[in-house]
């Protein structure tokens, strides 16, 4: 089914206002954007199925109200992009969520698995592909568009009702909600503070003084910019050339051109603004220096360790590794222990992994390999 009328969009929001569960995707162009322009939003449920089109019905209030309710649980696989959209359409976070691809590493697949291939190990059925670079923001959209979108939505009901049995089986239900938590607050979506994004600068843990208060404005500058004027920020200059500009403050824009990195088009572009944010940095107090982080060399078989212990546990539990912790979680429990302030050291991660990782600093575990197997097998001495 595809809606092109508001008339039509209240009549099908009102046909499965009452279901329980709404499946649901959406189809987007994001290259050259700062925001994702939206082209198609498919949902569905166990008897209907229809892709909205939001180039043809600017206002999508009925949906965006039935999305809102709290008793109807929404579906997505892979749902940050999509939660990210709706966020900016509805001005709150969507709840409650279940996310499939989080649904499939808690239960053993790959972090990233892609859609076609959960389809494809919980159902046996390959979905077609030939549609995927298409350019959803062009009309008319063929039978053959709209019967690929479809598909995403119509194929997610077997996979939601696949893993949530598997959940209870396994009584991971609960692992499953505390995940999804962070998908359903405000804050996840809500857009970061632009004066705090030169953190993110690589090796920004190695400026201070002027030259980080000068790259703090240019970043907040740019990210200002590139949500104004709807690019992606790397389009304005990119981070080494910032980084740059921070280190050595050109006298005035004529000066542009001379760093490397920067295009003349950018340069004439931005470069009053670029000099103003350079002056404005330079007259700002300096913010405190970042914290280098340190780690002592001879404590790295001590991650190593830590790391075959984890992936060996994740293992025996059917649970992908990267969901539970990363390399750098266990540089930081190997240093701080329980005292670390990472997830494994709470909820679903500590009762199922973490425990038994501060039990392996504590001289409690044996690794060994099998040698029928060589597969690595965790012995614990309990006392």
């Amino acid at each position: 089914m595809l809606i092109e009328s508001k008339r039509d969009l209240v009549i099908f929001c009102n046909d499965i206002a009452d279901a329980p569960a709404l499946f649901l995707d959406t189809e987007f162009v994001g290259e050259g954007r700062y925001y994702p322009d939206i082209g198609a939003i498919q949902v569905g449920t166990p008897d209907v199925a229809a892709l909205v089109d939001p180039i043809a019905i600017p206002d999508l209030s009925p949906l965006l109200e039935l999305l809102a309710n709290e008793n109807t649980i929404k579906v997505f696989h892979a749902a940050n992009q999509d939660l990210a959209i709706f966020y900016r359409l509805m001005g709150r976070a969507m709840r409650p969520i279940w996310d499939t691809q989080l649904a499939a590493a808690l239960l053993g697949s790959d972090e990233q698995i892609a859609f076609v291939n959960l389809v494809e190990r919980l159902t046996g059925k390959r979905l077609r592909k030939e549609h995927s670079f298409t350019n959803w923001l062009q009309r008319p959209l063929a039978a053959g568009q709209v019967e690929y979108a479809l598909d995403d939505v119509r194929y997610l009901i077997p996979v939601y009702e696949e893993q949530r049995r598997q959940m209870e089986e396994l009584g991971r239900l609960d692992w499953a909600t505390e995940e999804f938590a962070r998908l359903e607050r405000d804050e996840t979506w809500a857009p970061a503070d632009p004066t705090t994004l030169y953190l993110r600068i690589r090796n920004v843990d190695r400026l201070n003084g002027r030259t980080l208060a000068i790259l703090r404005e240019l970043v907040a500058w740019r990210e200002d910019t590139a949500r104004n004027d709807n690019i992606p920020a790397g389009r304005i200059a990119r981070d080494e050339v910032l980084v740059e500009l921070a280190r050595r403050p050109p006298p005035d824009a004529r000066h542009l051109r001379d760093i490397r990195g920067l295009t003349a088009q950018q340069a004439d572009r931005y470069g009053r603004q670029m000099i103003e944010a350079v002056v404005e940095g330079g007259r700002a107090a300096p913010p405190p220096a970042p914290t280098r982080q340190s780690f002592p060399s001879a404590m790295e078989p001590t991650v190593d360790f830590l790391f075959v212990c984890l992936r060996s546990l994740a293992v025996e539990k059917s649970v992908a590794t990267g969901m539970v912790a990363t390399r750098g979680d266990m540089s930081q429990l190997a240093v701080r222990g329980e005292e670390a302030d990472i997830a494994l050291m709470r909820g679903w991660r500590r009762k199922a992994f973490g425990d038994d990782l501060l039990a392996t600093l504590e001289g409690k575990a044996t690794a060994r390999i099998i040698p029928e197997t060589r597969e690595v097998h965790l012995e614990w001495r309990r006392d």
